[in-house]
């Protein structure tokens, strides 16, 4: 979309200033942003996109970078761990690439800068038992980001089948949604996460406020292609498991996860043509 087809008044425009002080980010895709804001049909959908991005974490490389040497700290001081007898697992369950191997792979070397020499490391799932045997049986997962907890749950499923016996377990997330993490926690299961953010809608509205702020947001969904080659826009509304997620690394750096939502990600429009989207997810399929 040409970005001068888009007008907005004159209090957009103070928005738009404000919205550009707080996510620097988003002055390179101005033209993507008029798009965006070109198919909201009331003051009340404006808003809220608004909004949304206002509260948006966008990590930048040198942010990750410092926020993968926190977690390495953590790991090395404080998960009680002990390197000889540790794997680190990115939450790989095949052999597509994934952003918990983006992040597995900086920490080891990472790790390996602050003294964690040569820990074993898996880039899949199914190889974890083997190096369990040999008597790495301390496991900590690693992820970009925890959105509904779906994810992480299943493969602890699944790595609960493939042990089959006792093992001791913690997991590093980059970001994630404050209230999955405290879920995960209330299992008994050590978490540790150094950006962790609110739900964007449920988290701060409440109400009338809230059911009126998740409806414009479904309505604004109704501008999106309802199935992308078999992936369901309804399996994604509000973000996968309705996680609400706000957040995305720069660039081609990361892969905006599902949880975020769609109408920031989603490829086509309701007549199936492309969008010029804000945020880019690739995924198998989509």
């Amino acid at each position: 979309m040409d970005k001068q087809k888009y007008r907005y008044t004159k209090d957009e425009y103070n928005m738009r200033l404000n919205l550009f002080i707080k996510q620097d980010w988003l002055a390179e895709k101005d033209d993507n942003l008029n798009e965006l804001l070109s198919n909201c049909r009331n003051n009340e959908e404006t808003s809220l996109i608004y909004s949304l991005l206002g509260h948006f974490l966008y990590i930048k490389p040198n942010e990750l970078f410092n926020s993968i040497n926190i977690i390495a700290d953590y790991i090395i001081n404080d998960s009680g761990f002990n390197k000889h007898n540790t794997q680190i697992l990115s939450l790989t369950h095949d052999y597509e690439t994934d952003s918990s191997q983006w992040i597995l792979y900086p920490l080891i070397n990472v790790l390996h800068r602050k003294g964690w020499e040569n820990v074993s490391s898996v880039t899949n799932w199914q190889k974890v038992p083997k190096k369990f045997n040999a008597d790495k049986n301390q496991l900590i997962a690693i992820d970009e980001f925890i959105g509904s907890g779906k994810t992480i749950r299943n493969r602890l499923k699944e790595l609960n089948n493939i042990i089959n016996e006792e093992f001791e377990i913690q997991l590093c997330f980059i970001a994630g949604i404050k209230q999955s993490i405290e879920s995960l926690r209330v299992d008994q299961l050590k978490v540790f996460c150094p950006n962790i953010l609110l739900k964007g809608i449920s988290d701060r509205h409440d109400g009338d406020d809230l059911e009126e702020s998740k409806q414009i947001m479904l309505n604004l969904e109704e501008n999106l292609s309802k199935v992308i080659n078999q992936k369901k826009l309804c399996d994604y509304s509000l973000g996968y498991g309705e996680a609400e997620a706000l957040y995305s690394a720069e660039g081609c750096e990361g892969n905006t996860p599902n949880s975020v939502f769609p109408i920031f990600w989603w490829g086509k429009n309701s007549k199936n043509i492309d969008r010029k989207t804000l945020l880019t997810r690739r995924e198998r399929g989509f």
